[in-house]
Formats: C-alpha cells, structure tokens, sequence
C-alpha cells in the first residue's frame, strides 16, 4: 500500500532485517491518512454510481501510495549482482507476493483454474474469480520495484548520475506505462500478465516519490505558514486539473489503465499526492499525539486486505435496514470498518504475521 504499502522495504531489505531503523512519523500519518481515503472510496463499491468524492479520491489516490513507496527506494548501494538481485526478488516476494497470495486465495472460490487465474496477476482476472480485485495494488508494486532495481543495476553498472538518470527515466516509465497495449475489456479480455504496463506507471511514480524525498523532508521544517501556503496551492492546482477533467460518468481506474486523459491524469495524480502529503505534514506537526493515526500509517497493507468484503457487508446492510441517506452509511461504514479492520490487523500480527508477509513473529508492528 512503500516502504510499500506499510513496512516492506528499509533501503531495499525486509523491514525485519534493519529493526534498528526508526520509522518516520510524518510518513506513518501520510499512511495513515491515505488509507482512510481507501476506505472510504471503497463505499461507493458500484460501478455505475459515480459519488462526486469518489472521483476526486481516485484521480489521486493510487498514485499517492506509489510516491511514498518510491520515498523508501534505496537509490544507490555499494555494489549490484545477480545475486544481490535475486536476494532482492526472494525478500520482496515474501513481503509481498506471498500475501497476495494468501488473501487472493482466502477470498476466491478455490479451483485450479482460479489459482491460475490469480497468478495471472490482472484485476481483470481478479473480478472474473471473485477475489479482492484491490490485490492488483500488490502485484503492481511488486513489478514496479523490480523494474526500478534493474534499472539502478544498469545506471550504477555504467556508471551514469543517479539524479539525472532518474529524472529522464521517469518520462520514459510513463510513456511506457501509456503506449503499451491494455487489454481492458472486463467481458472479453483478462487483462496484462502481472499488470507489466501498469506496473511502469507505478513506477514512474515511484521515480518521482525517490527524487522529491529530500524536497519532502525539508517541507517538515519550514514555517507552518509556509506550508499552508504550499498545500492550498497545490490543492488548487490539483481542483483546477479536476475541473477540466470530465468524471461525471467514469473514474479513474489505474488498476486497469483506465486512465481518461493520460496528461489531466499525471497533473492530477502529483497535484492531488504533493497537496495530500503537505496537508498530512501539517498534520504531524500538530503538537497533539497522533496514536490513531500512526498504527494506520503502520498497519495500511493490513488493514488494505481485510477491509473490502467488510465494507460491501456492511454498505448491503445498512442500504437494506435504514432509511440513512447515503453520506450518513457511508460515514458509519468507513468508520466501523477501519476499527473493525484494525482490530483483526492487530490480532493477525500477533498470530499469523506471515499473512502480512512479515517473517520476525516478534514485530507486532510494522
């Protein structure tokens, strides 16, 4: 969902091999805020209702996740190797692909056809087995951080600018991500082995998250005035490129590139993220304690994998027992199910934290 989705990477090693390392807060609240938004996008589960808040949290949202992935990329290291590489692949595979494993099959109806269908790797193919079709997120990040490794092989090996290397690559992983064949058509089509078009605009972002980092943490040490300034004018970037963006029938769907206008997508994505992590910097420097906010920020793949079914449960039932109107379920429903999610996440790092991918039963956290 970073350091992936919520602990995966510490400088391109398993979180649970550099414990030492502290966390950082400001961050964890981002997490934290970000996940929320999942949520509650995820209250309007319909495909053909376009709730107005739904737009604008999509237009944004994934890209915000792989921007603060790609803050935690390890951008240099003392030297590369095939078996650094598949030192690499084995531990992300565990903190990654071994919970999309886990909870794809949990959710689906089990056949062999099905698993074959899972490993496949689309979220088309995850609609078609009735599994949690969030679980592209997972596969993507995964493809994306091993594209973005080979690529720090190939520029350390030959020696180019890092820095320089990453800003012309970033234009490259987006032209990729765009001009590569989608196969999308949800009735027809099972979409992209392993999502690999996807997963170059994922890494794109990824890019931008590893060369705005420095500019980032010096954003939690300017003058709080400043700052606002900063988040209400990248906030009105962001609603400027939304308002000429037509989502009055579709939404943004990067899980399967659905994309509308790639341009109002890439401005909209980066206006919408920076604005989102100003505002949560703000945030952090509330001095008031953010416990809430942090074990989010801790937990996001947790919480990511067990709160979708509950949403829909919950949405099904309050539509059908209730006269609420629609922004009162959605409010109840996103709040009972991140207490109910957080719940569960907490009693799953204690007793089965490899469904999480973690591999040191001690952490309870991430």
């Amino acid at each position: 969902m970073h350091e992936n989705l919520n602990h995966l990477v510490c400088d391109g090693r398993i979180i649970t091999m550099c414990k030492s390392k502290p966390r950082i807060e400001f961050i964890d609240i981002i997490k934290g805020l970000a996940i929320i938004l999942v949520v509650i996008g995820h209250t309007s589960p319909c495909k053909t209702e376009i709730i107005p808040y739904k737009s604008l949290i999509y237009a944004f949202h994934m890209p915000l996740f792989f921007i603060v992935s790609g803050m935690f990329v390890a951008t240099s290291r003392e030297n590369y190797s095939l078996q650094t590489l598949k030192t690499f692949v084995h531990k992300n595979f565990i903190a990654l692909i071994l919970p999309f494993l886990i909870w794809g099959t949990i959710y689906m109806n089990f056949s062999y056809s099905n698993i074959a269908n899972l490993c496949f790797g689309s979220w088309i193919n995850f609609t078609h087995i009735n599994t949690l079709s969030s679980l592209w997120f997972i596969v993507v990040l995964f493809v994306a951080r091993v594209y973005l490794e080979l690529f720090f092989m190939l520029v350390n090996k030959i020696k180019l600018k890092m820095q320089y290397s990453i800003s012309a690559a970033i234009p490259l992983c987006f032209i990729l991500g765009f001009c590569l064949p989608h196969h999308n058509d949800v009735l027809t089509q099972n979409g992209n082995f392993l999502s690999y078009d996807i997963a170059f605009v994922a890494a794109g972002f990824m890019l931008i998250g590893a060369l705005t980092k420095p500019y980032i943490k010096k954003c939690t040490e300017i003058k709080n005035i400043y700052l606002i300034l900063l988040t209400i004018f990248s906030g009105l970037l962001f609603l400027i490129g939304f308002s000429f963006t037509d989502y009055t029938h579709k939404f943004v769907l990067m899980a399967n590139a659905v994309y509308q206008n790639p341009l109002a997508f890439l401005f909209n994505s980066v206006t919408g993220s920076f604005c989102f992590i100003l505002a949560g910097i703000l945030v952090y420097k509330i001095p008031v304690k953010k416990h809430i906010l942090n074990f989010l920020g801790q937990n996001t793949l947790g919480i990511f994998l067990v709160h979708r079914h509950m949403v829909v449960a919950l949405l099904a039932f309050l539509q059908t027992n209730t006269t609420l109107n629609r922004l009162s379920i959605n409010t109840i429903v996103t709040i009972t199910a991140l207490i109910v999610s957080s719940l569960l996440v907490v009693l799953i790092n204690k007793y089965a934290p490899i469904m999480f991918g973690k591999t040191n039963t001690a952490l309870t956290k991430d």
